[in-house]
């Protein structure tokens, strides 16, 4: 079983877990990863998404 699998995913776990597990660091790839990362959703309530107005787009 993968160490995410137990701790939990999050950007922090993963750099500091898989940098050391042997397939990562082998192909660069992981498809649990990349499935977890698949789910991860955007919170667009979140003070972190700025909003872009039109003007900023040029139009």
């Amino acid at each position: 079983m993968c160490i995410i699998e137990l701790i939990g995913y999050s950007e922090k776990n993963k750099d500091t877990y898989c940098t050391e597990c042997i397939i990562y660091k082998r192909t660069g790839k992981c498809e649990y990863l990349k499935y977890l990362e698949s789910t991860v959703s955007v919170d667009l309530g979140s003070d972190h998404v700025q909003e872009i107005s039109i003007d900023e787009c040029g139009f």
